[in-house]
């Protein structure tokens, strides 16, 4: 594992709301972007965002379960795989292995890299931890030597719907990337831009800075 570094917090939910759409790649200039997801009402969403004319290729794929002959319209094709909230979804130790698969396939062979946000294995537990930042957790006890526990995240105004995401260890996170073919693993630790101290004081951060949330990581091939 490497060492951890740091990077901006305060806009990582208006980054998750753009990053599903794939967007911001095409306006930072990538020559080309594939998105993929398993529901065709992902796919419809992330297609109407984009029809402002830029040019963004998506395709129904389950990357929990890469196929064995291969994806000729993904494997090898990319410099860059990411993606936000989706490892920490996978439902079983395969399944996370799988996206770590189809990750690392869709990569060239070398110098590829890739990035993603995920549930932080050692998220707080402590009830109300997270509110001023407009969610909340119930945590299971760690169950299985520190692998899936179950996490509940409320967002206010959508309690109807929580989000069920899983609690692996960083060491089960890093056996897949590595089963998977990657040879570095970095873990990225939140930092509070100096806009988002001025906006809102930095004691507003002391939660979200002890015990994030969100983790990045940096997989290199």
């Amino acid at each position: 594992m490497d060492e951890d570094h740091g990077t901006d917090f305060d806009g990582l939910a208006e980054a998750y709301e753009r990053m599903v759409t794939a967007l911001p790649l095409r306006e930072l200039g990538a020559s080309a972007v594939t998105g993929i997801d398993s529901a065709e009402g992902m796919l419809d969403f992330a297609r109407r965002a984009a029809a402002a004319g830029l040019d963004i290729t998506y395709l129904a794929r389950t990357a929990t379960d890469p196929p064995a002959a291969g994806d000729p319209q993904l494997d090898g094709r990319f410099d860059l795989v990411t993606s936000v909230y989706v490892l920490c979804y996978a439902p079983t130790r395969e399944a996370l292995t799988g996206f770590c698969r189809t990750a690392r396939r869709a990569l060239r062979p070398e110098g590829g890299r890739f990035v993603f946000a995920t549930l932080n294995p050692d998220v707080a537990v402590e009830p109300g931890w997270y509110t001023r930042y407009g969610i909340d957790f119930t945590i299971a006890p760690v169950t299985r030597d520190g692998e899936e526990a179950p996490a509940v995240m409320r967002v206010p105004g959508f309690d109807e719907f929580p989000l069920l995401p899983c609690r692996w260890s960083r060491r089960t996170y890093e056996e897949a990337l590595r089963e998977a073919g990657f040879g570095s693993v970095g873990w990225v630790w939140p930092r509070v831009s100096a806009e988002g101290v001025a906006v809102h004081g930095a004691g507003h951060w002391a939660n979200c800075l002890e015990i994030p949330h969100a983790l990045y990581v940096e997989c290199a091939v």
